[in-house]
């Protein structure tokens, strides 16, 4: 038989060849269902424990502020910002009063982040980037977005998809889910939940 790249015959089964096997398409579609279930059990608790921490918000701003500390202790730290302390990007202010304010201020801004990284996040060691529709410049007033799909070191996969929606008045509205393509502490990448339609251009 002719098998030379001219016959149609050899061009069929040279086609089928370079098809995805059916057993590799079964468990990438298997990778991605668990990756967006595990993604909206997780927004469950994140959304419950950021909730909890908004409301209980100045008993723990008036333990740092009476303590005078930059930072929870232990699990506690869990319930602000992991990548700062409990007053945020701002000086320690020197007053107890001053730091009751300010840490009440930031754990309403960025309730449970520490949980977010920690408990529902994963280890930026040996992250792999499976795909990532390519780097864009966010805030600047015309709609873009970006999606970012990441393997974990234990074979795990994360998304990322964040979103800026161009909306009258010159404003924006903001979506971020998945997790986190950075990992802002340098070790962990934090979920993400995300819808603010109330940003401006600057």
């Amino acid at each position: 038989m002719d098998t030379s790249p001219s016959d149609p015959l050899s061009t069929v089964f040279e086609f089928r060849a370079d098809l995805p096997h059916p057993a590799g398409l079964a468990a990438h579609a298997l990778k991605e269902l668990a990756m967006y279930t595990r993604y909206l059990l997780m927004t469950t608790l994140s959304l419950a424990f950021n909730l909890f921490v908004m409301v209980t918000a100045p008993v723990w701003a008036a333990w740092a502020a009476v303590a005078n500390l930059d930072r929870l202790p232990g699990v506690f730290a869990y319930i602000h910002t992991h990548d700062d302390d409990i007053y945020g990007f701002v000086d320690k202010p020197a007053t107890v009063w001053g730091r009751l304010k300010t840490a009440c201020w930031w754990l309403w801004r960025n309730p449970g982040y520490g949980f977010d990284a920690y408990v529902l996040g994963f280890e930026a060691a040996g992250v792999q980037i499976v795909s990532d529709s390519g780097v864009v410049d966010f805030d600047r007033g015309k709609t873009v977005s970006r999606l970012v799909v990441m393997q974990a070191a234990n074979g795990r996969r994360y998304f990322s998809y964040r979103r800026d929606q161009m909306l009258p008045g010159n404003r924006f509205a903001k979506i971020w889910i998945g997790w986190h393509w950075s990992a802002v502490d340098g070790r962990r990448h934090m979920i993400k939940i995300m819808f603010n339609p109330f940003r401006r251009v600057s």
